[in-house]
């Protein structure tokens, strides 16, 4: 059973509130919100703080709530802003909904907020390890948004609600055309919001259907505006503290951005044809890495769009790159057509071909214990 207090909240909302069962509702108007004491009878589990207050009020009024009773969740409905936002954090609040919030939603952000329930102790296999992986490529068009997104979905499907990726390719990252989202809040708010926080980075997410979460990437080539190596690699570092896997779609070559998340990077994957000049640029790549330091232990290749009429083999890539070769996705019509209807590959009907090796690739990165013997 969950306790929720509406303050100023508008009279829809509260009317859907009233029909989720499982809670009591408070409902209290602008007039009187300033008036009312919370007793040991009714004290709320979430309060809804509605824009029927001023924001200078309704955060006023968060803050005096969450210094007397610190437990509760307090979530501000209003038009969500990334300086409301942000503002709301810092006083303490969970977020900024809309009062448009969906039924399925609403009922999950009170069930959400009832009161703790004695559980075991986690014993999950994925407690306290926290991996960040890297697809990068030296050339742009091979396919590495549609390794990182598919990627992003098998590793959900061992770790639901504890991946997310990361559209980092800030001039042209085109994630959330491919999974077909239409994000409110992009990278761009998230390199551009000095005080961001865990909190307050969770709202810029787009959670999408197979289980992760988006932070897609700017909606226009300048938005992000300049960006330094600090900025990314904090961004990375706080999403790597609150999720399992954290999985970053680069752009082409090696942009400050790119060199600033291998920095926190455990593994790699490296995308690549099987064309003697992709080939050969991915092993500058390496090359490049190994003089900076920036090379993860872990590092994974992934052969895209094979085709045995290309003249070279797995071999001829593993001799030219100097590791060893993970995953070799066949040429399949199944990959452009998922793409163009915002589609997962991986969940393609006719697509177990892609699928297969992508799922080799995430044995891999999942198998913290796998070491690879040859190194560049």
């Amino acid at each position: 059973m969950t306790n929720v207090l509406a303050v100023a909240v508008d009279h829809d909302l509260v009317e859907r509130i009233r029909a989720i069962p499982g809670h009591r509702l408070v409902s209290i108007d602008r007039e009187n919100f300033s008036a009312v004491r919370l007793t040991e009878s009714f004290l709320p589990d979430l309060i809804l703080v509605g824009d029927g207050l001023t924001e200078e009020q309704a955060l006023r009024y968060t803050h005096r709530m969450l210094d007397e009773y610190p437990s509760m969740t307090v979530i501000l409905v209003a038009e969500p802003t990334i300086a409301l936002i942000g503002e709301a954090t810092q006083a303490g609040a969970s977020g900024v909904i809309r009062s448009s919030i969906n039924d399925s939603e609403l009922a999950q952000l009170i069930e959400r907020a009832a009161p703790a329930r004695p559980v075991p102790s986690p014993t999950s296999e994925f407690e306290g390890q926290h991996q960040v992986i890297v697809v990068a490529s030296p050339k742009g068009g091979v396919g590495k948004t549609t390794v990182a997104v598919n990627l992003a979905a098998l590793l959900a499907e061992k770790a639901p609600g504890g991946v997310v990726l990361l559209d980092l390719d800030l001039q042209f990252g085109d994630v959330s055309t491919v999974l077909d989202l239409e994000p409110e809040f992009t990278v761009a708010d998230a390199l551009n919001s000095p005080e961001a926080d865990s909190m307050l980075l969770r709202t810029l997410l787009v959670p999408h259907p197979a289980n992760f979460y988006v932070l897609c990437g700017a909606d226009h080539p300048a938005a992000a505006g300049p960006v330094t190596g600090d900025q990314v690699r904090k961004l990375v570092s706080q999403f790597a503290h609150d999720f399992r896997y954290v999985v970053i779609d680069t752009s082409a070559g090696l942009q400050e951005e790119t060199l600033a998340s291998f920095e926190e990077a455990t593994d790699v994957a490296f995308v690549a044809t099987l064309d003697v000049a992709t080939l050969r640029n991915v092993r500058k790549e390496v090359d490049v890495l190994v003089e900076l330091g920036l090379l993860p232990q872990r590092r994974h290749v992934v052969l895209n769009r094979v085709d045995r009429l290309s003249g070279l083999t797995q071999g001829d890539a593993e001799g030219t790159i100097g590791l060893p070769v993970e995953a070799l996705i066949p040429v399949s019509a199944a990959v452009p057509l998922a793409a163009n209807h915002g589609h997962l590959a991986v969940g393609a009907k006719k697509s177990k071909a892609v699928r297969r090796p992508l799922e080799q690739l995430t044995r891999s990165v999942i198998d913290t214990s796998a070491r690879h013997r040859r190194q560049p």
